[in-house]
């Protein structure tokens, strides 16, 4: 009796998505997937597991293919505490869809036996639509974590496919829908919503103000909408111009995308400030950059096709490392960070390139500034607090 009653009151929550441990990606052979969705997804996991829910990823393990035979099987692991089980992949082009689109079933059925179940689909992805279905058919509460607005295609075909996409997850995620900024409730009819930005994570390096030099920080998706010309352009003219204090200021950057030679050739040239470029790199080794650095960028541009349908979650991970954060006012980041952080209005270079110069000469300013960034991200993404909340949602 006491079995069957402690089973009812659990609380099991899965998180149907495409997140990735480094041995995995790298065994798999997949450099396309975002370190920063996956550290999304497992802090939100982490947050809940405080609560007293017990999360399980679901895992597409997936990336981009490259025509190969390869075949990896379906795999359980942890990442930092957390189950997570993976489907099976190929590089093989076909097969790769076939396994990605039946590989979550049958850890889905699995774990039906609990009757206080959730499931969360992270994005409308054609990939999710049998694990959508089935979690219907198996009794699972549906809702739907919205990171970004979606681009419709001009195409007739693919903008109908997609408004069919699109519908499904409206019919079947009906308990409601985490968004990524409060723009995105106008993109989803689901309801009710929770605008949730992530969890508080990392600890403080109480010296990295003393170091002589100022170290930024730019990561994650490296190409002209994230951002990538603007910071390269501001580069070039700080060489052009050849002041003193530059040679105070270097840039770290990490990641992958079409700038990235754009970022290399900074490197290899010669001047100041310094460039050097680490490329898509472990999480452990982004973990000892970030936690040297003192400015976090995150500069996606303010007329984008996503900059206010979308959050960039690196906002929270620079603050909450304790960083000073330098982004483009777009999106919730001024509304979570308020005065915690210094804003570049228009994508203009020169007010970028004035920031860094007010860092560099008045450090302790920048000190404050970045401390009462941290101070808002624990006021409002502090993992017991965000894991109470997002218990309350997702179950009562």
């Amino acid at each position: 009796m006491n079995y069957f009653y402690e089973l009812k009151k659990r609380q099991i929550l899965l998180v149907v998505c495409n997140a990735l441990d480094d041995s995995t990606r790298i065994n798999r052979r997949i450099s396309s997937d975002s370190p920063a969705a996956s550290r999304k997804v497992i802090q939100m996991c982490q947050a809940l597991k405080k609560s007293g829910v017990r999360p399980y990823i679901l895992s597409l393990g997936r990336g981009s293919v490259d025509g190969t035979k390869d075949y990896f099987s379906a795999l359980v692991t942890r990442i930092d505490g957390i189950p997570i089980i993976y489907a099976p992949f190929s590089h093989f082009r076909v097969w790769s869809q076939i396994l990605s689109f039946f590989g979550l079933i049958i850890p889905l059925q699995r774990l039906s036996k609990y009757p206080n179940k959730v499931a969360v689909f992270y994005n409308r992805l054609p990939a999710y639509l049998l694990t959508l279905w089935e979690a219907s058919r198996l009794g699972y509460r549906n809702f739907l974590d919205l990171e970004d607005g979606e681009l419709l295609s001009s195409k007739s075909f693919k903008q109908y496919f997609n408004s069919l996409i699109l519908e499904q997850f409206e019919i079947h995620c009906s308990e409601g829908a985490l968004l990524a900024c409060r723009e995105l409730q106008s993109k989803t009819a689901l309801r009710p919503i929770y605008s949730y930005y992530g969890v508080l994570e990392g600890e403080i390096n109480e010296k990295r103000w003393h170091s002589e030099k100022i170290s930024c920080l730019m990561s994650g998706t490296l190409n002209p909408d994230q951002g990538a010309s603007l910071l390269i352009e501001a580069i070039r003219r700080l060489r052009g111009l050849k002041t003193e204090w530059s040679s105070l200021i270097t840039f770290e950057v990490t990641g992958k995308g079409d700038s990235l030679a754009d970022f290399k050739k900074l490197e290899a040239e010669p001047g100041f400030p310094i460039v050097r470029v680490h490329g898509r790199t472990t999480n452990a080794r982004y973990q000892r950059i970030l936690r040297e650095s003192q400015v976090g960028l995150s500069l996606k541009l303010v007329d984008g096709k996503l900059a206010n349908t979308t959050f960039p979650s690196k906002v929270v991970e620079f603050a909450g490392s304790g960083l000073l954060v330098i982004s483009t006012d777009i999106s919730d980041v001024r509304s979570l960070l308020g005065d915690g952080a210094k804003y570049v209005a228009d994508n203009d270079p020169n007010i970028l390139i004035e920031h860094f110069f007010n860092i560099v000469n008045d450090r302790r300013s920048a000190e404050l500034c970045a401390s009462m960034g941290y101070q808002a991200i624990k006021e409002k993404c502090a993992p017991e607090s965000a894991g109470l909340t997002l218990q309350r949602f997702f179950f009562e």
